[in-house]
């Protein structure tokens, strides 16, 4: 089985000069010990490997692939995207790759209009777009403050601020004697998805929403703005989808099957992302200074005063609007760029990498700093197929088309592939990954993975590795956030129980660039990243961790830690009914009982696979193997959560109320805390115990 491996080695000697002239914290450490899940032969291969690949991105590749990919804006469906498209392909082949474009088709929206006016106590038409700057190409393919998936409509009101538009802010409004029905609520960014505010505003008869981005969040209170520095100008506006991509993701006409050119499509009026919304787009705190300076009422509490240098109140009173939206609503055509690299040993099995491509305005961070990382990863590998080389397991690269509407194009190529996910190893991404802050959110079966990785990356600017900095940032920890919403990990995650991780480095005052015009080349290599270093780094991390994962003799998941932390979840479930229902209505006892069992069954596995890998007996890790591919997907439910059934996963998902964070154990509380509906909640329950015992048996000989 060592003789694939044979032709890399005699380029070892090739690569010496690039080694030698790269920074000295660009070559990984290393080391003598066995690499998590080879044998310890197989693990000299692999470092071989990583030295390798680790040479090869670079800054300065980094810089010129940020120079072309963002001089133009790349909004899905646009010229500008299917520019931007052409360029990946042309850089992929110039790597010695095959790409492929595979085109969808997603019902989405475009304004065609966009007018918020003052109509009291003064007259005064509001900015819908920021200024541009003297080196911004193509300016004018930026479109105009855009919430994507909002309905139209011409509605005029008395204006009502609601802090961050949360439930529970509504909930206080209302408390106090303050009604938002038939009113336009402002609402400010932050804490929660953003189409979760016009949901709760819709719920309580809201004609309209503006949301808008608040300088105490990202603005001038925390430094300097754009183009001076990182943080949110006075008109810079945040862009982004309301689509309600906690009930579903991909296009909203095709739930559960690919937009293929053809498909099947339900109406608009049926699709769960679309419905209850109102009109609702983003403006800037630059436009919202007048709404709210002029609002009456009562003065707001103290955690819901912004950064501007006056007294918020509630309203309603002072301040009226009109908001004109005319959006365009159709079927239009997306592009996704993947390339498989074939196993040499098991083609059957996959490991994916991919972020997206499609941006709301020129998208230098988000995500092109994502994109240009898979194509950094892609030109290494490039390199080594040249030299005979070929990974045990295929590999795909994949930049993704239409994340930024709801997950599209990500959702619709991982429907049409579900057959073939059933042997997929892993889906690893990167959203925002050229940065000094490293973080990482997976599945616990993949921490170790993502910990033993950023052992072997030198991180820009400290004297050590990746692993010393991320600990050094968190006390001696190294946190990995669980997986919730908001990124293209979702499907094949959440629906179809591939094991993910999510790596991802932002720099301070990443925040202040999001989803508006300055996200462009000139933050990135003023503010972000100038020296693309970070971006090269991620790159090497990103890198190592696919390989392994394509490469183990044994798959280096783990489940002993998952278990533990499910009978965890389990116990404060069983508290959480004590406080707010004040007794136990779901009994969750057997299914504690029974993810210890997994838990006892994983660390046995465990014991398996070491001494496998101590023998080398490499029947035995195919028969572990199938074993550790089947565990994840075993926490499905074929019936899919409760009033939202795309989703599957009955341990992670995205909050009901928040969309992006994670909801641990969703069904049991969504249906008992949010839908207040005991008996679906111990239906759930028999559905997550047999689920439980199904990952136990898996995990046994």
């Amino acid at each position: 089985m060592f003789r694939s491996h044979i032709p890399a080695l005699a380029t070892l000697t090739a690569v010496a000069v690039t080694l030698a002239a790269s920074p000295a914290w660009a070559a990984p450490p290393g080391g003598p010990d066995p690499i998590a899940g080879f044998t310890q032969e197989n693990s000299k291969w692999q470092r071989q490997y990583e030295r390798l690949l680790s040479a090869i991105p670079s800054g300065k590749e980094g810089r010129s692939l940020d120079a072309e990919l963002a001089a133009e804006p790349g909004l899905a469906t646009t010229t500008g995207d299917r520019h931007r498209v052409a360029r990946i392909v042309a850089r992929l082949r110039s790597y010695g790759l095959e790409p492929q474009v595979k085109t969808y088709y997603a019902y989405l929206s475009m304004p065609k209009r966009v007018k918020v006016e003052m109509t009291a106590p003064q007259r005064r038409t509001l900015p819908v777009k920021e200024k541009p700057r003297p080196w911004q190409k193509d300016f004018d393919q930026v479109i105009p403050g855009h919430n994507g998936m909002s309905p139209s409509g011409n509605v005029r009101g008395e204006v009502v601020y609601a802090n961050y538009g949360r439930p529970e802010d509504f909930a206080l409004l209302a408390k106090n004697g303050v009604s938002v029905k038939g009113k336009i609520v402002l609402v400010r960014y932050g804490r929660v998805f953003r189409g979760i505010k016009p949901r709760e505003a819709a719920r309580r008869g809201a004609k309209g929403v503006l949301i808008y981005s608040d300088p105490a969040d990202d603005g001038f209170t925390k430094g300097k703005v754009y183009p001076d520095g990182p943080w949110r100008a006075a008109d810079g506006i945040q862009r982004g989808s309301i689509a309600q991509i906690q009930l579903a993701a991909g296009d909203p006409q095709t739930p559960g099957w690919p937009a293929t050119k053809g498909a099947r499509r339900i109406k608009p009026s049926d699709a769960p992302m679309l419905k209850g919304l109102v009109p609702t787009t983003p403006i800037s705190y630059g436009a919202a200074e007048p709404l709210l300076r002029a609002l009456k009422g009562a003065q707001v509490p103290k955690d819901w005063q912004g950064g501007l240098p006056f007294p918020y109140r509630t309203g309603p009173g002072g301040t009226k609007v009109h908001l004109d939206l005319r959006n365009d609503y159709q079927v239009r055509p997306l592009w996704d760029v993947t390339v498989r690299i074939p196993g040499s040993q098991r083609p059957d099995q996959e490991v994916i990498l991919g972020a997206h491509h499609d941006a709301w305005t020129y998208g230098s961070v988000d995500n092109l700093s994502g994109a240009e990382n898979v194509l950094q990863i892609g030109r290494a590998l490039g390199r080594l197929l040249k030299q005979g080389w070929r990974p045990k397991r295929t590999v795909v690269l994949a930049t993704w088309d239409g994340e930024e509407y709801g997950l599209f194009g990500s959702t619709e190529y991982a429907e049409q592939q579900a057959e073939r996910l059933r042997n997929a190893v892993a889906y690893v991404n990167m959203d925002g990954a050229g940065g000094s802050e490293f973080g990482a959110s997976a599945t616990p079966a993949l921490d170790q993975s993502v910990i033993d990785a950023s052992k072997e990356v030198r991180w820009p600017g400290t004297d050590g590795t990746l692993y010393e900095a991320w600990k050094a940032r968190n006390e001696g920890k190294t946190p990995i956030s669980r997986i919730g919403g908001g990124s293209d990990f979702q499907a094949f995650f959440q629906r179809y129980g591939v094991p993910a991780m999510d790596l991802g480095a932002a720099t301070p005052g990443s925040a202040g660039n999001y989803h508006c015009s300055c996200d462009d080349f000139y933050w990135t290599s003023h503010f972000g990243d100038p020296d693309y270093e970070y971006h090269a780094a991620m790159s090497r991390l990103v890198g190592i961790a696919t390989l392994r994962l394509a490469n183990a003799d044994v798959l280096p998941l783990t489940y002993r830690p998952y278990a533990v932390e499910t009978a965890g979840y389990l116990a404060d479930y069983t508290e959480a009914q004590r406080k707010r229902l004040g007794s136990v209505v779901v009994d969750v006892s057997r299914d504690i009982d029974q993810a210890k069992a997994w838990q006892r069954a994983a660390e046995a596995l465990q014991a398996r696979a070491d001494e496998a890998l101590r023998k080398g007996d490499t029947a035995a890790f195919r028969r572990l193997n199938e074993k550790i591919m089947q565990a994840e997907r075993d926490l499905l439910t074929a019936t899919g959560l409760p009033g939202r059934s795309w989703y599957r996963h009955q341990v992670y998902a995205p909050g009901i109320d928040t969309g992006y964070a994670t909801q641990r154990l969703p069904a049991l509380y969504d249906a008992l805390f949010v839908d207040k509906d005991p008996a679906t909640a111990k239906r759930y329950e028999a559905h997550l115990h047999e689920s439980l015992r199904a990952a136990t048996r898996t995990l046994t000989p």
